[in-house]
């Protein structure tokens, strides 16, 4: 047994060496609801602010599942419905009644055996009804050689909807809703991997997280910049964000490969982060944590994507080695 005067060295020792120990782990939320089918590896929720139910994506399985307010949960979309592939971001216009999902082929879909180099990937925004499950319109991009990723969307006040683009092009796509299309608003080189979008609560501001950082978009005129971040915060390669969402002045970032989520206060500006506060670290159910859905002052995310979870022929691991699907609830008022 360890004497109290060698745990103190050995704290002391870490602090002097520069390990943060509080940063390790930091433990405040608590699992908001579990789906027993294990095998979903969900990359995204939407909320139905109306009926109080959530709606969870399955790059496994190419479907959407209806969690309702009962805890109940059962298949909404089904497998490949419409031609969907793996289901990546998904949001709800609840007023309109409307279903977005972001869907991409990939090597996580069951059964895909599409070859980018050879054949390509396709991508497509579907338009789902949100109370019957038909499909109103999808906007499919698949061209022979072409590898298309649609990775999140947002949706404006006015029903207009932005969609981030990656691989063959790194973009950012506009379906305005009077004009109903899929437009092009700009690529880029230096926005690498458009992820996760929020708009701040003016709309005047759109934030895009990628592999390099956070980039503002001013939605009047479509000039981007670059939020700057304080010195000592990384926001990139590996502590890159996939779920972003504005709240009170404030970005909240998922990073899932540090097993993070942070709040990242902005100046008056709106184009710089001045501080970064950890709200969650290591959460015990953390495996590829990825995206949320805030209500009010409560944050919801998939705490457990599990996309790690394939052995080296590309099988997936066997169902004793995977886990439920966790979401977690963060109160994020008073953290």
């Amino acid at each position: 047994m360890q004497s109290n005067s060698s745990f103190i060295l050995i704290v002391l020792f870490l602090i002097a060496s520069g390990f943060n120990i509080s940063a390790q782990h930091l433990n405040n939320s608590h699992i908001a609801f579990v789906i027993p089918e294990k095998d979903l590896l969900p990359e995204s929720i939407a909320y139905d602010s109306i009926k109080n139910e959530f709606y969870i994506g399955s790059t496994r399985k190419g479907k959407i599942m209806k969690v309702t307010k009962d805890g109940s949960h059962e298949d909404f979309i089904l497998r490949n419905q419409e031609g969907l592939w793996m289901v990546i971001g998904v949001k709800i216009d609840s007023k309109r009644r409307h279903l977005w999902v972001c869907s991409s082929g990939g090597d996580n879909l069951e059964g895909y055996t599409r070859k980018d180099d050879e054949e390509g990937r396709p991508a497509g925004v579907f338009k789902f009804n949100l109370d019957t499950g038909k499909l109103i319109k999808k906007y499919v991009l698949d061209t022979p050689g072409e590898v298309h990723f649609f990775n999140d969307l947002i949706i404006a006040k006015n029903g207009d909807v932005y969609v981030t683009h990656m691989f063959s092009e790194h973009a950012l796509f506009k379906i305005s809703k009077t004009e109903n299309q899929l437009k092009k608003v700009w690529s880029s080189d230096i926005v690498k991997y458009p992820n996760g979008m929020t708009l701040s609560d003016d709309e005047s501001k759109l934030y895009i997280a990628h592999s390099e950082g956070i980039t503002m978009m001013n939605t009047a005129d479509n000039k981007t910049e670059a939020v700057k971040v304080p010195q000592g915060l990384n926001i990139s390669r590996k502590a890159s964000i996939d779920g972003l969402y504005f709240y009170q002045n404030s970005l909240i970032g998922i990073q899932p490969d540090i097993k993070t989520v942070q709040q990242f206060e902005l100046d008056i500006t709106g184009t710089k982060i001045i501080s970064a506060k950890p709200l969650e670290v290591n959460h015990p159910m953390m495996n590829n944590p990825t995206t949320g859905e805030l209500i009010d002052d409560q944050f919801y995310y998939v705490a457990n994507a599990q996309f790690g979870s394939f052995n080296e022929d590309g099988s997936l691991f066997p169902s004793e080695k995977l886990y439920e699907v966790c979401i977690l609830q963060l109160q994020l008022k008073n953290q």
